[in-house]
């Protein structure tokens, strides 16, 4: 048995400059040797959904589907908009309520925001739905006193930064105790 972990990391954001998308970035800059980390980046070329067209996916929706059915866990971040989680996410996740590929899947999803409570409340209500198992030791909340994000960072200054890079290193410690249990 293997101890290396894949991750797939997915952002519910399509701004070149989303703090999201960023923060994933800084956690492959810091993951361990034994995780192999990808970062899916084609929601936006996922199609509308559409229940008549599951039995007969598209080639993007096969490749949406494999990128979460390889994975040993599932990183997930998405912000808040309008009080609710993004189009592009509830889009995505729409196309794999019927064909299962987060049942029983170890899911990790951080609020990175303080105020994004709406949406991540909405985000965990419709994982439960899917069966993924939700870590929530994994799946820390920002506060305004401990951020994960910072509004004008890149990846690589929030990796090094004396307060998040810490705490972005021990959410990896809890993914990997996580999934070493779960073996």
């Amino acid at each position: 048995m293997s101890n290396t972990f894949h991750v797939s990391g997915i952002s519910g954001s399509l701004r070149a400059a989303s703090l999201n998308t960023r923060f994933l970035q800084a956690m492959d800059r810091l993951r361990p040797e034994n995780v192999s980390f990808t970062r899916y980046t084609h929601l936006d070329a996922i199609p509308l959904f559409n229940a008549d067209r599951e039995d007969h996916p598209c080639p993007t929706l096969t490749h949406w589907r494999s990128a979460l059915a390889r994975a040993d866990l599932v990183l997930l971040v998405s912000p808040e908009y309008a009080h609710g989680v993004t189009g592009v996410m509830k889009n995505a996740l729409d196309w794999i309520v019927g064909s299962g590929e987060l049942l029983d899947k170890p899911l990790a999803f951080p609020n990175l925001s303080p105020r994004a409570r709406l949406a991540h409340a909405q985000l965990a209500e419709t994982l439960q739905i899917m069966g993924c198992r939700q870590l929530t030791t994994c799946s820390p909340q920002a506060t305004l006193a401990a951020p994960y994000v910072l509004p004008d960072a890149d990846e690589q200054t929030l990796a090094a930064h004396p307060e998040i890079g810490p705490r972005l290193q021990a959410l990896w410690r809890n993914i990997a105790e996580e999934l070493s249990a779960l073996r």
